[in-house]
């Protein structure tokens, strides 16, 4: 069974990634994520299929760190 807060915790960093991006409408958000995502996984040679549910730690770890990256441009 899969972990039910994923939801929470991937929507939550969404939410905190669109704030710092405010300019951007929420479908420009989630291409531009998915295209980002989708490049990472092709430099690290990884099969990328985001309806694959195993998937979800790994771009919750990929959103982790693209948040971090906006944070630090922040200071």
């Amino acid at each position: 069974m899969r972990d039910g807060e994923r939801i929470n915790r991937i929507a939550g960093l969404i939410t905190q990634i669109w704030e710092r991006q405010h300019d951007k409408s929420f479908l420009q958000l989630i291409e531009t994520l998915k295209s980002e995502y989708n490049s990472q996984q092709t430099i690290l040679n990884k099969e990328t299929d985001l309806n694959d549910l195993n998937n979800d730690e790994e771009f919750e770890k990929f959103l982790r760190e693209h948040l971090n990256i906006l944070m630090k441009k922040e200071n």
